[in-house]
């Protein structure tokens, strides 16, 4: 989703008719009860299930520290992960099939998936269960050491809906790609590993780009905030002092246009008393000093706009308003 390329393995026969995983209502009395009917209990994960999430979690700092690795193989990103997500109402629809790489690409993009803790500890959110409409949740990390632990999300919707939209665009990958097993995979990186690999740094520089990347999305989000309420405020204040600041404006825009023509008409001047010293009308003495003064009457005049202008400006700056907000809003009342 980034932009980024990644080397396909097609299947030898690849599925063609690829139903698209889309979040759809329970039907099955597991997530959603219909009327006064009890929900009906969840199956249990197989033995199988419960090893290959297990060897998931053991290994997800190791994964993440091979993240640009990963990113480049489709049989490495496509590699199935055997965590079963979930939304009440919904169930696992928009869910299923999850692998390494659409967790790596959603630990990168979700703020909340990289965490630090008080102690410095860092943790991987790996499990999401909770409701689209509350927000209530239950979820789950695994920390460096293999540690485990259920956790509640502040902001659930903006942890499963950038976690359902990376998992669903890869619908049809996963069909008409290879992918490693998890233990294929993984005995394929530590072939690769050479003794100068430090995983721990590289999981590091992973929690400090996304720290960096969080911090910046949250700027953004607060200027855009700054922005939207400094607008309302310019907007009620231009309307409750419009007759004051379209008087002032209007002083000024008419001074600065008759200055304005004034400059003008002394640049026809300089070209004139040019194209006199050109033909030998005048010699350069006569060109210089009869030049000079009209320079300084320019100069004089251009002050002239720009000390008016900052008069106009201390009327309104201390209210928080500048000169291009005034302009902006006059422009736009007079639809030019």
């Amino acid at each position: 989703m980034n932009g980024a390329v990644i080397e396909c393995y097609p299947k030898k026969a690849p599925q063609t008719d690829v139903a698209p995983d889309k979040i759809t209502l329970d039907t099955t009395g597991v997530y959603l009860s219909v009327g006064n009917k009890p929900l009906k209990p969840q199956p249990r994960p197989t033995e199988n299930v419960e090893k290959q999430k297990m060897l998931f979690t053991d290994n997800a700092f190791y994964l993440l520290a091979h993240r640009e690795r990963i990113m480049q193989d489709s049989r490495m990103f496509l590699t199935p992960v055997a965590v079963i997500n979930g939304l009440a109402y919904t169930g696992t629809s928009g869910f299923h099939n999850p692998t390494v790489g659409i967790y790596l690409e959603w630990w990168t993009a979700c703020s909340e998936a990289m965490r630090i803790n008080e102690d410095g500890n860092l943790s991987l959110v790996f499990h999401l269960a909770g409701s689209p409409l509350t927000g209530a949740n239950h979820c789950s990390e695994v920390y460096e050491d293999g540690r485990i632990e259920q956790i509640h999300l502040s902001s659930f919707s903006s942890c499963w809906k950038p976690f359902m939209t990376i998992n669903t665009r890869y619908d049809e990958a996963k069909h008409i790609y290879q992918s490693y097993t998890l233990e294929e995979l993984l005995n394929v990186l530590r072939k690769e590993d050479n003794e100068n690999f430090d995983g721990s740094r590289k999981v590091k520089e992973c929690f400090m780009q996304h720290e960096i990347d969080t911090l910046k999305k949250r700027v953004e989000c607060l200027n855009e905030e700054v922005s939207k309420w400094y607008n309302m405020y310019v907007d009620a204040f231009m309307k409750l002092n419009e007759a004051r600041v379209s008087e002032a404006f209007s002083e000024f825009q008419s001074f600065r246009e008759k200055t304005e023509t004034e400059i003008d008409s002394i640049k026809k001047q300089k070209r004139k008393l040019k194209a006199e010293l050109k033909s030998g009308s005048i010699d350069n003495l006569t060109y210089q000093r009869t030049l000079m003064p009209l320079n300084k009457r320019i100069r004089d005049l251009e002050f002239g706009i720009s000390t008016r202008k900052y008069d106009l400006l201390n009327k309104f700056l201390a209210e928080g308003i500048s000169y291009s907000t005034i302009e902006s809003y006059m422009n736009n009342k007079n639809n030019i």
